[in-house]
This record gives C-alpha cells, sequence and structure tokens, in this order.
C-alpha cells in the first residue's frame, strides 16, 4: 500500500498536474515518477473506476472537473491555476513518464531563475516499442502560471505565450524528453480517432488542392518512417506512422463532409438520380423482353 501523504523534496517550486479518466491501470506509475519533486494535483473527468482512489492513496490532491473531451480549455486551465500553489506547473498525462537526467535539467533550468516556461520534446512507444523520433513533438509543458494565456484556446493547441521568447528554455530533444507510452490497439485508436476528429472540423483549415494533399502525406510518411527512426521499431513502428496519417486523413474526410454538406440523408438523396436511372433501365430492358 503507498504511502498516504505525499513527501516532495522540501520547497519544491512545481506542482505536477496529472490528467485523468479512468486510468487505475496507469495513474500508480505517473504519480509515483513526480512525488519525490513536488506536489501532485491529479485532475480527474469523473472516472468510474479506481483512479480517484489510488491517487488519494499516494496523497495526492484531487481536482474533480468535467472536461470538454480535451484539457487545454479556458475552462479547465483556469481551474487548474486556481487550485495550484506553486508559481511552476507541470503540465502532464498518466500515459507519460520522464527520467531522471531530464527532471534534474528541468529543475535546474526553474532554479536559475531565468525562465518562465521550459519547452521539452516528446517520443512515442507504439505496442511497447520506442519509436525514435516519429512525431515527436515539443510543448512547453512547464511553465510559470501566468506564462501562457489559454484564452479562447482551441484542441491541439497550447494557449499563447505571454513571455518573452528568450525567458523559454528549449531542452536538448536528444538528451531530455518526455516519454508517451501509447496504450491504444488498432480498434481503441480508432475511437479515439473519431472522438477527436469530431471536433476538429469545427476549426478553420486551409483548402488544397488533391495533388498538394497526396503530396503532404506522402512527405509525413518520409519524414516520420524514414527520417524520424520509425522504421528501426518495426511493425510497430510502421503501425505507428500509418494510423496517425489516417487521423489526418480523417480530420480532411470530415472537414470536406461539413463543407459540402454530407450526411447520411444527403448522401441518400444524392444517389437518387442514379438509383431512378438503374431503375428506368430495368423497366425498359423488361418491356422490350421478348
Amino acid at each position: 500500500m503507498p504511502s498516504s501523504t505525499q513527501n516532495p523534496m522540501p520547497d519544491s517550486p512545481i506542482t505536477f498536474v496529472l490528467f485523468t479518466f479512468n486510468e487505475e491501470k496507469r495513474v500508480a506509475w505517473a504519480i509515483q515518477n513526480f512525488l519525490q519533486f513536488g506536489r501532485i494535483l491529479v485532475v480527474d473527468n469523473f472516472s468510474t473506476d479506481r483512479t480517484v482512489e489510488i491517487a488519494k492513496s499516494f496523497g495526492c490532491d484531487v481536482l474533480l472537473n468535467q472536461n470538454q473531451g480535451w484539457v487545454e480549455d479556458a475552462a479547465t486551465t483556469a481551474k487548474v491555476k486556481a487550485a495550484v500553489q506553486t508559481d511552476w506547473i507541470y503540465w502532464a498525462s498518466a500515459d507519460e513518464m520522464i527520467d531522471g537526467p531530464s527532471m534534474q535539467r528541468i529543475l535546474h533550468a526553474i532554479r536559475s531563475g531565468k525562465y518562465n516556461i521550459v519547452n521539452i520534446a516528446r517520443k512515442n512507444y507504439y505496442y511497447g516499442v520506442f519509436c525514435h523520433n516519429a512525431f515527436v513533438d515539443r510543448m512547453n509543458r512547464i511553465f510559470k502560471k501566468d506564462a501562457i494565456d489559454f484564452t479562447g484556446n482551441t484542441i491541439h493547441n497550447f494557449g499563447r505565450v505571454a513571455v518573452p521568447k528568450k525567458t523559454i528554455c528549449f531542452l536538448d530533444s536528444h538528451k531530455y524528453y518526455v516519454h508517451h507510452f501509447i496504450s491504444n490497439t488498432s480498434k481503441s485508436y480508432l475511437h479515439v480517432m473519431d472522438r477527436y476528429t469530431d471536433t476538429e472540423p469545427e476549426m478553420p483549415v486551409e483548402s488544397l488542392p488533391r495533388t498538394r494533399l497526396c503530396a503532404r502525406m506522402a512527405k509525413v510518411f518520409v519524414r516520420n518512417y524514414c527520417f524520424g527512426g520509425a522504421y528501426k521499431a518495426g511493425f510497430p513502428g510502421l503501425f505507428l506512422v500509418l494510423n496517425t496519417m489516417y487521423y489526418r486523413a480523417l480530420t480532411r474526410m470530415k472537414q470536406y463532409e461539413r463543407k459540402h454538406g454530407l450526411n447520411v440523408e444527403a448522401i441518400l438523396v444524392r444517389n437518387d438520380p442514379e438509383r431512378t436511372a438503374l431503375l428506368e433501365s430495368c423497366r425498359a430492358a423488361a418491356s422490350d423482353a421478348p
């Protein structure tokens, strides 16, 4: 049984904010990863499993918050900032962990007094295999509370930087990065993609000719599978690239459907003239039959 009280390093300047929903199988890993470095605030989307119970057993503070399916919206971030007592926030998920040297480098940057934000890369594991730099991303996930403005923020964005760029510490992605443990199967990934892409078509996006769209998708494959090193991970690396490409394609499909008013009923109506013509051809053939 874990300790019932948090025991972070003395005078820690940072609170680790951990977002959860039904994460009973993963949340203890993330909590133990951060526990000795600072306070932990678990922001839970009303889980129906033991997530909150596990968090409390480690002495974590818990904030129950109904989000919109993503956690960087203005309402959620305002609640988080109000609940955090330290100057610094680390924005975390239950499927992520960080190694010791990276944590030391983050704390060194914070204590230097030079920075308002620490920007760090995130690298992916798929089917339990490290996929190198395939779809590596960077995020201002460690920041002073007033350094990022989330007003009007949209899905897959992380607010507006409200401090000079020179006060952002960009950590070397070759040495320091967040480990992202994707646990989706192909079936569960499809569910996630469908849910996220239901939101993304609402966002304005550039209109691309078909040839440029195809070229862009090919570029995504080459950049992540070849140059990003996903090929080193074998089939898991290949499947990560293909799934992520499908995610982007699905976003475009839904945007096209929305733009042209395409739903099941509209498609049925569009098919009616062709079906009518087929019936008429059959009637004509029947009347001409000997």
